[in-house]
């Protein structure tokens, strides 16, 4: 009975533990040709480079709350499709196109 009494104090400790700020996002490129692609990522990488396209399931890691950002440019109408951890996929088309999604306190990972 005594092990059971001092774990119980433990688990309630964990559980309330602090907020995990770390966010898995990915992201697809739909279309035909060459596309430069621009990523920026809270708390992490932000880079440009030349993809043939489709791209599928490219994968990012967030570190902070902030704003994702993926822009894309190409001669061809393209779509753009980001998907953070359990949110809603957002996608945009065009030949010049920017997907975002805002990490807030409230996302959920």
């Amino acid at each position: 009975m005594n092990k059971l009494l001092l774990l119980v104090p433990v688990l309630a400790l964990t559980a309330c533990g602090p907020k995990s700020y770390t966010y898995e996002a990915f992201y697809d490129v739909e279309g035909t040709g060459k596309a430069e692609v621009s990523v920026s990522v809270p708390g992490g990488n932000s880079y440009t480079e030349t993809v043939d396209l489709p791209v599928r399931n490219r994968g990012m890691l967030a570190n902070a709350l902030g704003k994702i950002t993926v822009k894309v440019k190409s001669d061809n109408q393209v779509t753009c499709k980001l998907r953070v951890e359990k949110e809603k996929e957002i996608a945009r088309s065009g030949e010049e196109t920017t997907c975002e999604y805002e990490i807030t306190e409230d996302t959920d990972n």
